[in-house]
């Protein structure tokens, strides 16, 4: 039984009840957070916050500009990646003879108009160091006057025997042309199958879809510090009808690398 407050105290309570009420209403909650994202060390220069529980996309030709509700797409998500390279002399759908892909600087300009940061990447198919190196130059000339914020190399094929030196004269092309930001998409096993060093990119970005169910369900099992993970090829976006691959983004921190500032 609570005891009975007198007048001067129950008013003192009461203005004082009124008065957090009106700073609770002021404050933004936020999502509470992890072990790891505690441990990140976000200066104040970097420290817009995102809801990090949206996903980023990944677009490339295969999803058809035509086919896009651009303005109801960018409310959903915190970041794209563009595929602008594919594999030259592989013609279809998606890309021309030359790699380069088909829909790119739609989805770009479209993107950008509505304020989605945008990565992009390469699609890395090259079978000796020579043809690594105009892939990476045909990605950086196609991509630079959109200022991305990162180039990616989407390595999933083995086409050469040394595949680490391989993909060094690309990633090395890409830093002698002007990029400063350079990443790395491929799974773990690809990774250590091929000996690739890593240590040389800005950040990792890990593929592993768990059961594939359209959202996320497991965390990629490695030992390398990964900053996005792939976890879907079957998402569901507002604004697109068809499947699209979908990422996340691990800490406030990595998202600040990955989409704040230009590559």
């Amino acid at each position: 039984m609570r005891r009975k407050l007198k007048f001067v105290a129950a008013f003192i309570f009461t203005v004082a009840m009124v008065g957090l009420t009106c700073l609770l209403g002021l404050i933004r909650i936020q999502p509470a957070k992890t072990e790891e994202s505690q441990a990140q060390s976000v200066t104040p220069a970097q420290s817009t916050v995102v809801n990090l529980n949206k996903p980023v996309i990944d677009l490339s030709g295969w999803q058809l500009p035509s086919q896009i509700n651009y303005d109801i797409l960018a409310g959903q998500v915190i970041g794209a990646v563009v595929r602008v390279e594919g594999t030259p002399g592989k013609a279809d759908g998606s890309a021309y003879a030359s790699g380069e892909d088909k829909a790119y600087a739609q989805h770009i300009t479209a993107l950008q108009k509505r304020g989605v940061p945008v990565a992009v990447y390469a699609y890395v198919s090259g079978k000796t160091n020579s043809e690594m190196k105009t892939q990476a130059k045909n990605f950086y000339d196609h991509a630079k006057k959109y200022h991305p914020t990162y180039y990616w190399l989407d390595v999933e094929e083995t086409n050469m025997s040394d595949m680490n030196g391989g993909i060094e004269a690309f990633r090395s092309e890409l830093v002698k042309l002007g990029a400063k930001k350079i990443g790395i998409y491929a799974q773990d096993w690809f990774i250590t199958q091929n000996k690739i060093n890593t240590s040389k990119f800005n950040a990792i970005w890990m593929a592993d879809y768990g059961r594939n169910t359209g959202v996320w369900d497991a965390s990629p099992k490695t030992n390398l510090s990964y900053a996005m993970q792939q976890y879907t090829s079957r998402g569901k976006i507002g604004g697109y009808s068809g499947y699209v691959d979908l990422n996340t983004i691990r800490t406030q921190a990595y998202y600040n690398e990955l989409f704040k500032g230009k590559a």
